[in-house]
């Protein structure tokens, strides 16, 4: 009895759902979408197939924002000191926030004291040089007086050893003032590179010592971003990339993506990002600033992430057929954007696939699918 009140009751809504059409089609007017959506839904019931919304596999061009937070920091930064110590500082030619040229000076010692031992130096040379022409006159005049006979080939050898003793003698000599002219040339201390001196630890009076340089150069001015990411985020970037740098200041920069760190920090799962800026005097190392990136996959086949099924032979789509039938088909996932995710091995695009209820249907079941933008008819009440 129940069986035939039902069966009744779906006959009922089916002839009602005609009249409806038929008289909307008499006055002219097309049934609206839920209508006509209300009338499927209703056709699918009668005929025992469960209504289920189904989306497509689509070509989309996904994009995500990427953020990316750190510390400005130097891109090349050169150090200027002296290995020349107890020399006292004469004078300091530039000071933090100077730009300074390649072989420019920057600071002076006192080479008072220096100068006098190269004075001394050059005199002990000239004394070596006297000495080595003397040495060589005997060694001429021995070798004529053996060849006549009048000298030992013994005094002949102590003459020639005399003679090589006195080159060895001016050689030194030699050294020692070419060793004395370079100190006094690095008595100036000039910049190896081009830039803006970060650091200046020296003062007129102080006594030079110590492996602390005494200024810091970052070289042609150039400072960049130290940025730290997720490591799943890090693929998702290539060197070459745009990026809108914001500064606390509320100022935004254009940058590059200039490095990408080969690995990730175990302790925090971060990896790191080096974003080229171009010179600006607002850029200051040690600053904050954060980095955003437009990544984009463009042309990627993607779908709603609720569409994918999840086992353990891999995740997987309840494919639709034209046939209203449920099949299912492995899938390889790529990066997941917002609410869809990229597909890149699946169905081909334009596939109809299952968008929820996915973990509920088995291979072979025949729905009646309803797509996006369609209205779901409620369900019919038994009658008693």
């Amino acid at each position: 009895m129940t069986k035939q009140r039902t069966t009744l009751t779906s006959l009922a809504a089916i002839a009602g759902a005609g009249t409806l059409f038929l008289g909307l089609h008499a006055c002219g007017q097309k049934p609206a979408p839920a209508e006509e959506a209300a009338s499927t839904s209703a056709m699918g019931v009668a005929a025992g197939l469960q209504a289920m919304r189904i989306t497509r596999i689509e070509t989309r061009s996904l994009a995500e924002e990427i953020e990316a937070k750190g510390r400005l920091v130097v891109r090349d930064e050169a150090a200027v000191g002296t290995e020349l110590p107890g020399y006292r500082v004469a004078a300091v030619f530039v000071d933090e926030g100077d730009w300074v040229k390649q072989g420019q000076a920057m600071a002076k010692l006192d080479d008072a004291l220096l100068q006098a031992q190269i004075a001394q130096a050059e005199a002990q040379l000239a004394t070596q040089k006297a000495n080595v022409l003397f040495r060589k006159s005997q060694l001429e005049r021995a070798e004529s007086l053996t060849q006549e006979g009048a000298f030992s080939k013994e005094l002949l050898e102590q003459r020639r050893m005399e003679a090589a003793t006195a080159d060895a003698a001016m050689l030194t000599a030699q050294a020692q003032v070419n060793e004395m002219k370079v100190r006094q040339a690095r008595m100036t201390l000039r910049a190896p590179v081009s830039g803006m001196v970060l650091q200046r630890a020296i003062r007129p009076g102080d006594i030079s010592g110590g492996a602390a340089p005494y200024f810091r150069i970052a070289r042609d001015g150039l400072i960049e971003l130290d940025a730290e990411m997720s490591d799943s985020k890090l693929p998702m970037l290539k060197v070459g990339e745009r990026a809108d740098v914001a500064l606390p200041s509320g100022r935004t920069i254009k940058g590059k993506l200039r490095f990408v760190s080969p690995r990730v920090d175990v302790a925090s799962g971060l990896g790191r990002a080096r974003i080229e800026l171009p010179f600006d005097r607002e850029l200051r190392p040690g600053g904050f600033a954060e980095a955003h990136f437009n990544a984009a996959s463009t042309g990627s086949l993607s779908v709603l992430a609720s569409a994918i099924r999840y086992e353990s032979g891999g995740p997987a789509v309840m494919l639709v057929d034209n046939d209203n039938k449920v099949t299912r088909v492995p899938v390889k996932l790529g990066e997941r954007m917002g609410d869809y995710v990229q597909l890149l091995e699946s169905p081909p695009a334009g596939a109809r696939v299952l968008e929820t209820g996915s973990a509920f249907t088995l291979d072979g079941d025949v729905i009646n699918p309803v797509e996006e933008g369609a209205v779901l008819a409620p369900a019919a009440s038994e009658g008693k």
